[in-house]
């Protein structure tokens, strides 16, 4: 428009000057026509420049219009190339987006069944991959049985069977740990005699490999396009191995979290186990000597080992007079009220408690567990074991029964310890010399008018905690050296500082 209008003003101005030349012409006089002529004759040059400067621009644009024309469609060609260009990118990116979650999920999912089922969708949706067929593989047996398909035959009966051997194609490519296409097997002429539908339709057949473990085998009876194309094959390749890698790491994840659940209850079982023992144990010794039991990596030696014991015996004086002044019952209950307080005693310095001889108690330290220190832990239970006979005499006094006295001896030495006894009882005990010395030094308690009598193995390792008077000497059988007796009149209660 605005082209348009430019042509036409420039030929108003052209009239405008013709007519301008016009007037000049009338208004010069006989004496300037000479001026006008020549001023006429260069008007009528720039003139006849101006029409041709026109008509050439005419010419130009009515050529020009064929190649705008043009140019103007393979514009419009273009948008429409680059709309349609963006419309595909944009669905194969929608497409491969799609994939990849697909495989994104199979990756992941630890379930086998649910891992099959997004295979195989992924085969039929982007393959046209149809009777699709999931084997899993028995390679001991040398057989794939067949476990999930899209074809109904198989899918409706019974699981199909199918050997490795050179007999038919998916036994072959079983066999051989390879996969089959049809249009390449019939070149094959070691396998061009096979039938495709043999025992059912194969079109593409392949191992599901991790590694060299064959983790299963898929068969595609169907495609639709007929044939895949080199990009469906590695695809197809690649969506194989994706498949095993994830169904092994299935595997390992289920092994793991069947290993935890076994190791879960062992511990639990060991938890129990721990708690019988400290339930059983308890009744014998300290819980802490328990606790160690519990906790040491080595084993208990089961038959006897020799070690450095402190052994206590604490009987009553008199008891068979005590018992015939009193009937049965009161008897019980009076032994049974001084054995607890005596034995908690015991337990409360982690001693050992082995056994209740009618009225006497035995009692070791330093095993089931090395305790440094036995010889003091047995020396203050014992001096202890006196002060709460004499809180337990008070008591009894107030209640009108009658208390009775008691002696307590200690020897430490080398003694056997173990379980010793039958098949068909064992007891955990002590036996040899210095289980009978400290038995002995006991006994002398009454001889010596003592209530607490140690040897002098015992005393040589708690003399700074105690106060003692020798009293004498014991001859042991078997032994040139006698044995000399302490009394004990006081021992210092303070807990022990064990060695860091």
């Amino acid at each position: 428009m605005k082209d348009k209008i430019m042509q036409y003003f420039d030929f108003v101005l052209l009239g405008l000057a013709l007519i301008g030349e016009v007037f000049a012409y009338l208004a010069s006089g006989e004496d300037g026509l000479l001026f006008f002529g020549i001023h006429f004759l260069i008007f009528l040059i720039f003139a006849g420049r101006f029409l041709l400067l026109v008509l050439e621009e005419e010419e130009r644009k009515s050529q020009s219009k064929p190649d705008q024309k043009i140019a103007k469609r393979a514009s419009m060609d273009l948008v429409a190339r680059s709309k349609t260009i963006a419309e595909e990118g944009q669905r194969k990116l929608s497409h491969y987006s799609s994939i990849f979650l697909h495989l994104k999920n199979l990756a992941t999912i630890r379930e086998e069944d649910e891992q099959l089922r997004i295979f195989m969708d992924l085969l039929n949706k982007n393959l046209g991959a149809q009777k699709i067929t999931f084997f899993d593989v028995d390679e001991s047996r040398k057989i794939m049985r067949s476990r999930k398909s899209t074809d109904v035959r198989l899918s409706s009966g019974d699981p199909l069977e199918i050997p490795f051997s050179e007999e038919t194609l998916l036994g072959y490519a079983g066999l051989t740990k390879e996969g089959l296409e049809w249009d390449k097997v019939k070149q094959n002429a070691k396998l061009s005699h096979l039938s495709m539908d043999d025992p059912i339709p194969m079109q593409v057949c392949a191992p599901i490999l991790c590694g060299s473990q064959m983790m299963g085998f898929v068969n595609i009876g169907e495609i639709k396009k007929g044939s895949l194309d080199r990009e469906d094959q590695q695809f197809f390749s690649a969506l194989c191995t994706l498949l095993g890698l994830s169904m092994k790491n299935a595997q390992n994840f289920l092994k793991i979290e069947t290993d935890l659940k076994e190791s879960e209850q062992r511990v639990v079982e060991k938890d129990e186990l721990n708690e019988r023992i400290k339930q059983m144990f308890g009744k014998f010794t300290s819980p802490n000597v328990v606790q160690n039991l519990i906790e040491q990596k080595s084993d208990l030696v089961l038959g006897g080992e020799n070690k450095h014991v402190s052994l206590l015996f604490a009987d009553i004086r008199g008891f068979t007079s005590y018992c015939e002044r009193r009937t049965p019952a009161d008897v019980v209950e009076a032994l049974n009220e001084y054995l607890t307080r005596m034995s908690r005693v015991i337990i409360k310095y982690d001693g050992t408690l082995d056994k209740y001889i009618g009225d006497e108690i035995m009692a070791f330290w330093g095993a089931p567990l090395d305790q440094p220190d036995h010889a003091k832990l047995a020396v203050q239970a014992g001096y202890e074991m006196l002060l709460e006979l004499k809180k337990l005499a008070l008591e009894w006094e107030k209640q009108s029964k009658e208390p009775f006295s008691l002696g307590v001896g200690i020897n430490s030495g080398d003694m056997i310890v173990g379980n010793i006894g039958s098949s068909l009882r064992m007891d955990y005990t002590v036996i040899g010399d210095s289980v009978n010395l400290a038995a002995r030094v006991q006994g002398l308690t009454r001889k010596f008018k003592a209530d607490y009598l140690i040897t002098e193995h015992t005393f040589q390792n708690v003399k700074e905690i105690v106060k003692a008077r020798k009293i004498g000497a014991l001859q042991v059988k078997g032994k040139e050296e006698p044995t000399v007796i302490y009394a004990v009149d006081w021992v210092d209660l303070k807990p022990i500082t064990k060695a860091a």
